[in-house]
């Protein structure tokens, strides 16, 4: 005898196997990417579902130590694992610019859903010690993202990098009370749900 799918189990079965297509898609760049290659610009912290190193040991980790950062597992990035993301770019003009610039970089929610943290709240850390707070909810109102590049060219130490992260601002010209709230320099997110 065949078997027979009533449209209830049908419709059941086609919406579980479209689920898991999209997590498999959305986690596909860390799943592919393992362990850095290059030189770790961001580590996520917290209450991540995927790691790819172990906890925090003082002697290897001497600058997580500085910033009294400690923590059992951890998911670290290099700039290519990021940019194994869908990239979104941003057009604006930040206070310090006299013209308008393009960012590149992936969004932070899919970073986010990839590590099993989407609706998260995080706290990032620059690396002068610089923290912002976000709720899930700030971070799916805007798109903010994880800017790798500006122009096309590497965010490098000194220059904002190794990470910029910044949303669709309310105007093209950038209010300072707005940029004031995009971390540059970043290096580091604590993920809280």
């Amino acid at each position: 005898m065949l078997f027979s799918w009533s449209r209830r189990s049908l419709l059941t079965a086609m919406g579980a196997s479209a689920f898991a297509l999209m997590h498999d898609t959305q986690a596909c760049a860390v799943e592919r990417s393992g362990k850095p290659k290059g030189a770790v610009i961001l580590t996520f912290t917290g209450d991540i579902a995927v790691s790819n190193r172990a906890a925090s040991d003082p002697k290897l980790d001497g600058f997580m130590k500085y910033h009294e950062i400690e923590f059992k597992r951890a998911f670290a990035f290099d700039i290519t694992m990021l940019e194994e993301f869908p990239i979104k770019e941003i057009k604006c003009q930040p206070p310090q610019y006299s013209s308008s610039v393009t960012f590149q970089g992936p969004l932070l929610r899919d970073v986010l859903k990839a590590l099993g943290a989407e609706c998260a709240s995080i706290q990032t850390r620059a690396l002068d010690g610089y923290t912002v707070d976000l709720t899930g909810e700030q971070i799916v109102a805007k798109d903010w993202i994880l800017a790798t590049r500006i122009d096309g060219r590497p965010l490098g130490i000194g220059g904002k990098g190794p990470l910029w992260m910044i949303h669709t601002p309310s105007a093209e010209k950038v209010p300072e009370e707005e940029e004031q709230n995009w971390p540059w320099a970043l290096f580091y997110i604590q993920v809280k749900k």
